[in-house]
């Protein structure tokens, strides 16, 4: 159900078919023509920035068709743009967009979680301290800054996502400031091995 309009609902099917109502269920339309077919429809997100915008995951892992599968509406769904080029070539199982910047979505994977900062031009992995696993639910808690991450066999994980949200300030600044660990120097570093002995 869309957060912004009431009665806006959204489902997906098994076999592709993606359909809304705008009346709580009185009447429905189905919105799949342009998409790919026969896919099971993994996720359905209504957005919270704009009524008219949602996204929509397609898995093809049943035969084995590991394309990402992510597209995106501005209209209701009468027109899709893909949006996970970017992803690697694997099954994606959820998209959800940011509570506070539009542009920043994250992406639950097959083997890992990504995000962009951009609207799906182009993603990066946060892999760190989160295991190599699929990813098939994110929640976003908007009063601690947190996501909390669920996955296939590993449990749940929590991040802390300030920091996630500044990313395109900082990518539009001239100018980034942060901390590089101190470096330590191997006194064999440069030297060559030998073997032979």
């Amino acid at each position: 159900e869309s957060p912004l309009v009431f009665g806006l609902i959204y489902t997906g099917s098994d076999d592709g078919k993606i359909c809304m109502t705008k009346d709580g269920g009185l009447t429905w339309d189905t919105i799949s023509q342009n998409l790919p077919v026969a896919l099971w429809v993994s996720r359905i997100v209504a957005s919270r920035h704009s009524k008219s915008r949602v996204y929509v995951c397609l898995n093809g892992y049943r035969n084995d068709d590991f394309t990402p599968y992510v597209f995106r509406s501005d209209d209701f769904g009468k027109h899709w743009t893909s949006i996970g080029d970017g992803l690697p070539h694997e099954a994606v199982n959820v998209i959800r967009e940011d509570l506070e910047e539009e542009n920043l979505l994250y992406a639950g994977t097959d083997h890992g979680l990504y995000f962009t900062i951009d609207g799906g031009q182009l993603y990066q992995r946060l892999n760190h301290d989160l295991p190599n696993v699929a990813i098939h639910d994110l929640a976003l808690q908007q009063k601690g800054k947190e996501m909390v991450i669920g996955t296939h066999g590993r449990s749940l994980y929590k991040m802390n996502i300030a920091d996630l949200r500044k990313l395109k300030e900082w990518k539009d600044s001239s100018l980034v400031i942060g901390s590089v660990a101190s470096i330590a120097i191997h006194n064999l570093w440069g030297k060559k091995s030998n073997f032979s002995q």
